[in-house]
Parts: structure tokens; C-alpha cells; sequence
């Protein structure tokens, strides 16, 4: 899993709706291309539980993701 900062909506005030700051699998993560200049990540680390267990992208927990 990884914490990502992502492009979000730049028209908002809200700085936290600007770049949200969601939690993926890795499977999500290379899909969305990281590294590469139409990639939607911003940055990333590697998860510390601070966002919970669950992909935001595709519903898929921890556990699922250690059983793969």
C-alpha cells in the first residue's frame, strides 16, 4: 500500500481538495503510472497506517493484498 498525493480539483480554495491525499494498493499505484509525466501522483510514501487499510481506489484491504 502507499499514501499518495494526487492532483485533485485546482479550481477549489481548499488546498486539501487541490491535491487529496488518498491510500492504494499497489496494484492502483503502477496503474496510474507513477513517475511518468501524465501521472496523477504527486508524491508518495509507503503506508504507516495513518489512512486507513483500505485501497481508496479499488475497495481492496491490506489483508487482500498480503494473500495475492
Amino acid at each position: 500500500m502507499k499514501i499518495c498525493t494526487v492532483w485533485g480539483d485546482l479550481s477549489s480554495d481548499k488546498s486539501s481538495e487541490n491535491y487529496p491525499t488518498d491510500l492504494f494498493c499497489e496494484e492502483c499505484f503502477e496503474s496510474m503510472s507513477p513517475g511518468k509525466e501524465e501521472s496523477g501522483i504527486v508524491s508518495s510514501q509507503n503506508d504507516d497506517g495513518s489512512y486507513g487499510d483500505t485501497c481508496s481506489r479499488c475497495g481492496k484491504t491490506k489483508e487482500d493484498e498480503l494473500e495475492e
